[in-house]
């Protein structure tokens, strides 16, 4: 078992599991689940990623478990048999401290000293409910003595709505195993009402897309990120839509210009909200 931290305010309750990668395994505007819950325990071993918002680090896949930065080759522990890839790092399963807990907020971090990935860094979360508003805030400092990649996601799993839209021009094309091959085409016309808001309810999505905007209207709910966030990850499964605003392009850590870079003592600051339409 876990232990749960609890933060409420105006029509919000959040549940927070700081030994599970700090995810919110339960997040409820008016006793409704705007995130899906956490059903079971075992669904965590089954598949950890389609409840709450699990933190991504690094984000999505990697080829192979590899990846050249700096002119020195790095290994991540390949986790995905069918692709051969890293898949969605692994700070999402590492335990989180409390650092405060009031009503409505609450810090946690984790320190990695390179054992999860070969960098060492901090990341600090603040979960906070204000002006009927969930905000989600998180801080990654460099704590190496080299510069470090970043790419950065978060898993966020919305119970699937009637209609949702999400600001995005141009779709990551991908191979049979999931990863990019480089190329950005334009979407296709079942895409182009995931932008218009037209798409019906449980049409089969999986995509990488390229943000061009940092608002997604999900179901009664707003879902706005800040401007690191530069792609948008859509997939759906079992009544979930997974919106996952990403820093930085899927297998973004063999690409050049596909993910952020940290200095020694750099950090890099990044926040959503999510809020009920008036």
């Amino acid at each position: 078992m876990f232990d749960i931290c609890k933060i409420r305010g105006g029509n919000w309750l959040a549940e927070i599991a700081p030994d599970i990668g700090a995810n919110i395994l339960r997040l409820q505007h008016s006793g409704k689940d705007v995130l899906v819950p956490l059903r079971s325990p075992e669904r965590l071993k089954d598949n950890p990623y389609l409840q709450g918002a699990p933190i991504l680090l690094p984000a999505n896949r990697t080829a192979n478990g590899e990846f050249i930065f700096e002119n020195k080759k790095y290994f991540l522990p390949v986790n995905e048999s069918g692709t051969n890839a890293h898949l969605h790092g692994l700070v999402h399963r590492q335990p989180f401290c409390v650092e405060k807990m009031i009503d409505n907020e609450i810090t946690l971090f984790y320190e990695n000293k390179s054992e999860i990935y070969p960098f060492a860094f901090r990341i600090e979360v603040v979960y906070r409910i204000s002006n009927d508003s969930f905000w989600q805030e998180y801080s990654i400092k460099n704590m190496d003595m080299c510069n470090m990649p970043v790419t950065f996601a978060l898993h966020t799993s919305f119970t699937e709505p009637d209609q949702f839209s999400v600001p995005i021009d141009c779709c990551q094309q991908k191979d049979e195993f999931h990863i990019p091959t480089g190329h950005y085409v334009p979407l296709n016309p079942k895409e182009q009402k995931f932008v218009t808001g037209s798409a019906s309810k449980g049409i089969a999505i999986s995509g990488y897309y390229k943000s061009c905007g940092n608002v997604s209207l999900i179901g009664d709910y707003n879902y706005t990120v800040s401007h690191h966030f530069d792609h948008w990850i859509l997939f759906n499964s079992e009544g979930v839509l997974c919106v996952e605003p990403q820093c930085g392009a899927v297998n973004g850590l063999n690409i050049a210009d596909g993910h952020l870079l940290l200095k020694p003592n750099e950090m890099l600051n990044l926040w959503t909200k999510i809020e009920r339409r008036k």
